[in-house]
């Protein structure tokens, strides 16, 4: 997202120094592209069905796919470039010439290998990554846990300060009570003497 605000950004300061540098030709363009701008939502207007089931199937598929737990990136890639393609089997041709069948096998056999060392070389860091997950699970596992006792601990000293509190503010409203009691048996033995 922060690469699409930055391109966009370039994008827009680019056109406001094409705009100062080529005035006439800024306003050309700009208008063409108002006006293409104009024509395709047009089309949209005048065929809203075949649009609005383009967007409800792209973004079907991208709830679709952030409901099975794909980050959102990973969703709009998927609901983007998703295509299937499916191979329509074709007949060998009799008189097809063999350096051609010859530079087919030979093209298919190298991108095999391709694959085949890909996924070799994927697979050989895949324990490493495997171990190194595990471990990351096991310290956030810990952490967890060493933050609920921290948790738990505050809690109690929070209990035992409040409760301590209350007990301070009772001895200060008996204290205040008895010495309001006290002055007033003070002003009764100063009456008397």
């Amino acid at each position: 997202m922060k690469r699409i605000l930055f391109v966009l950004a370039v994008l827009l300061a680019a056109a406001a120094l094409a705009g100062r540098s080529y005035p006439d030709e800024f306003w050309a363009y700009s208008g063409e592209a108002v006006q293409a701008g104009r024509w395709v939502w047009d089309g949209i207007q005048a065929n809203p069905l075949p649009v609005s089931l383009a967007a409800g199937t792209f973004l079907l598929t991208v709830v679709y796919h952030k409901a099975k737990g794909k980050s959102l990136r990973e969703s709009l890639e998927v609901a983007a470039t998703r295509v299937t393609v499916v191979s329509v089997p074709q007949a060998e041709a009799a008189d097809e010439n063999p350096v051609v069948k010859r530079a087919k096998a030979r093209a298919t056999r190298a991108q095999l290998l391709v694959d085949q060392i890909g996924l070799q070389n994927r697979q050989k860091k895949l324990p490493e990554e495997v171990l190194k997950a595990e471990k990351d699970a096991c310290y956030t596992e810990l952490a967890l846990i060493d933050a609920e006792r921290k948790l738990a601990d505050r809690q109690k000293a929070h209990e035992d300060a409040v409760a301590k509190l209350e007990a301070i503010r009772g001895e200060r409203d008996a204290s205040a009570a008895e010495l309001a009691e006290i002055d007033v048996e003070l002003q009764k033995l100063a009456d008397l003497v």
